[in-house]
């Protein structure tokens, strides 16, 4: 953090965002209070501006707002960082090569001079003792020659393995910035680039792609009784249950506080129906007790809509429909599943 978080300063500041992260219901999360802190202290202008037009049109600070801040504003810091570092790193390595290079290219010209310098010793009318001095000083010669390049190729090794793992550094980076923090599932910065990526392949290639959202029941009624750590126990739960039914080319994303999705591409709506519906069932069907003291949690249970992609229709429209399903099946009672073809299904009492 910069100075201006230290001192009394500081403490001011740590206090109005806490007050306001209040005063709007936002849990106090690291991740949120990153975010209500930069814009306490104005010092992210676009997450400013865009938290200033959200309270112009009057629009709550949920869950899925500020996720979508931390990731915007904050996850891509990360990967920022990272690749400031592999530079650095990277350009003191091909540095170090340039300088064996260079040496080497030296010691080649200077072996060249050491033959041309020995062409004439070898003559008939020779002296032995000045040709045993001359293959004496190819001999040498060679040698130096030879550990040049080995130490060439050694570097010329360290600097592949080096790039190796900064490839792989970054690529981790990358992955820890597409993972949610808390349940380890994609992140909603993975979700909207799979669902990119599903709807070119589809369109490319003329195949199917279904999208299904999920809400938790009564989410704030679990929250507001037991707290926060239970509720992100709770939220931990669904994703599991959520990860052990999709399949293997299925991404499941955290799409926003207590939301999920699960993007299908190469799946049609049947399939994303029996999946959305082995989700439901799975979640409803155990027993979750609290960690920190063991209470029975009640029954939990989720709402899901189920939409399949229209070929050449944007991402939004997709999203749009899958979540007005969503919306059904909370309004028809919650605990159902709500496709585009089909009436709600209801878990078995």
């Amino acid at each position: 953090m910069n100075g201006r978080l230290q001192g009394p300063e500081g403490r001011t500041l740590a206090k109005e965002t806490l007050e306001m992260m209040e005063r709007y219901d936002v849990a106090p999360t690291p991740e949120n209070y990153a975010v209500f802190s930069s814009f306490a202290s104005d010092s992210i202008p676009e997450l400013c501006d865009a938290m200033t037009a959200r309270l112009e049109k009057g629009e709550p600070f949920n869950q899925t707002f500020c996720d979508r801040m931390y990731d915007e504003h904050f996850a891509i810091a990360k990967i920022q960082e990272a690749v400031m570092a592999s530079s650095g790193a990277m350009g003191k390595e091909l540095a170090q090569v340039r300088e064996t290079l260079k040496a080497a290219e030296q010691h080649t010209a200077e072996y060249g001079e050491t033959l041309a310098g020995a062409e004439g010793a070898f003559d008939e009318n020779a002296d032995p003792s000045q040709v045993r001095s001359v293959v004496q000083s190819l001999v040498a010669a060679t040698n130096r020659m030879q550990e040049r390049s080995r130490e060439l190729e050694r570097r010329l090794h360290e600097t592949s393995s080096e790039v190796v793992k900064l490839r792989s550094n970054l690529e981790r980076v990358r992955e820890e910035s597409m993972t949610d923090a808390l349940t380890g599932i994609a992140n909603r910065k993975r979700f909207d680039e799979m669902l990119r990526k599903g709807r070119r392949s589809a369109d490319s290639n003329n195949e199917s792609m279904c999208l299904i959202l999920c809400d938790i029941d009564h989410f704030k009624r679990f929250n507001d009784t037991w707290g926060h750590q239970t509720g992100d126990q709770i939220i931990r739960f669904v994703a599991g249950c959520m990860t052990r039914n999709a399949g293997d080319t299925h991404t499941v994303a955290r799409y926003g506080g207590e939301e999920f999705a699960v993007v299908m591409p190469k799946s049609s709506l049947m399939e994303a129906n029996a999946v959305a519906e082995k989700i439901r069932m799975t979640v409803e069907g155990k027993r979750l007790l609290r960690k920190s003291t063991s209470e029975d949690l009640g029954n939990i249970t989720i709402s899901l809509g189920v939409a399949t992609y229209r070929h050449g229709e944007a991402i939004e429209e997709l999203i749009e429909r899958a979540d007005a399903n969503l919306y059904k099946s909370k309004k028809a009672g919650r605990n159902r599943v709500t496709t585009e073809t089909s009436n709600s299904v209801k878990s078995a009492a």
